[in-house]
């Protein structure tokens, strides 16, 4: 049977009745799955927002019973209950529900700063399509500022956003006719964000806020800490889409290898400087061209304190890029 069926559970949600007000509506996906001791702070975020006409689609599938009666208590908060199928298979059928002209993302542990949809709303008037910013990237106790990859060139994007990355999911925001025929795979166990973001740039015109607008939260129990899984699926999303965009055949080799190093890098996070060497040392060999390459291999045969090395690196890296 389906609908709400796990335990109940208390959270106080500091909300207004309504989340409806003036403006376009945003329709704000949240889905949440054995994570609903962070989601509370993820809603409040939302309904904080300084852009007052909001709707919260809400999907769960864990079976939170507060969840469920929370949205019976506030207009605009819509609750569906989806058996686990992945991040991909929560995020489209939170789009299914969605009625607004404009779309984002939280995940549960996330939230957004309250004027993010004020400032991104100022990019879509200028007539952008997917807008994303800046993020502060939260990991345990520390909390750093992590900027976006800017948009050099609007018609080749995609490529610059393959070869970089740097489009935190919190920060998203589209237009939702971007969703009518581009939607997350669901047969990918990771990175279906990343599969779907480079799909709407080639087709869509992005814009960058050069502001941090979000919080996104790096938990060691999170997909994106699990390397082998992660490098799995980014080697299936540069052959899905070099069949899909004929312009991507010339970068596959260069995306393949970009794949390797950020292998290397997790292993890094995760502080294992052993396993990390061999495929940062296949990427250098093979032209890795990012000066980071090897800033990463000569970090991987330190003794140790690998994870914190690679922290260091980034905010010195962080400061010289702002």
């Amino acid at each position: 049977m389906g609908g709400p069926r796990g335990p109940v559970v208390s959270r106080d949600v500091s909300l207004p009745d309504s989340l409806r007000g003036d403006g376009p509506l945003v329709s704000v996906i949240v889905p949440t799955y054995d994570d609903s001791e962070y989601v509370g702070s993820a809603l409040e975020s939302i309904g904080a927002q300084t852009h007052d006409n909001v709707e919260i689609v809400v999907v769960d599938s864990s079976g939170v019973e507060w969840l469920h009666e929370l949205a019976a208590e506030i207009e605009g908060l819509e609750y569906v209950f989806q058996e686990p199928r992945g991040l991909g298979a929560a995020r489209n059928r939170g789009l299914d529900v969605a009625t607004g002209e404009v779309i984002g993302f939280v995940d549960a542990d996330d939230r957004w700063v309250p004027e993010k949809l004020e400032r991104q709303f100022a990019a879509l008037d200028d007539g952008a399509d997917v807008v994303y910013s800046d993020v502060y990237l939260v990991e345990g106790d520390r909390t750093r500022r992590q900027s976006a990859l800017p948009v050099r060139n609007p018609s080749t994007h995609h490529v610059d956003f393959l070869h970089e990355g740097g489009v935190p999911m919190p920060t998203v925001l589209a237009r939702a006719a971007c969703f009518d025929d581009e939607r997350f795979d669901e047969d990918l166990p990771a990175v279906e964000d990343r599969h779907l973001w480079a799909r709407l740039f080639a087709r869509y015109t992005p814009a960058r806020v050069a502001e941090p607008l979000a919080y996104y939260t790096r938990r060691e129990e999170s997909m994106s800490s699990d390397a082998e899984t992660m490098y799995e699926a980014e080697l299936s999303v540069i052959d899905d889409l070099c069949d899909r965009l004929p312009d991507l055949g010339p970068h596959r080799t260069a995306l393949e290898r970009k794949a390797q190093y950020k292998y290397g890098k997790r292993l890094l996070r995760a502080g294992d400087g052993r396993a990390a060497r061999a495929p940062l040392r296949s990427a250098v060999a093979a032209g890795e061209r990012d000066p980071r390459a090897l800033a990463l291999l000569a970090l991987a045969y330190a003794p140790a304190g690998h994870a914190r090395l690679l922290e260091l690196l980034e905010r010195l890296q962080e400061r010289r890029h702002r």
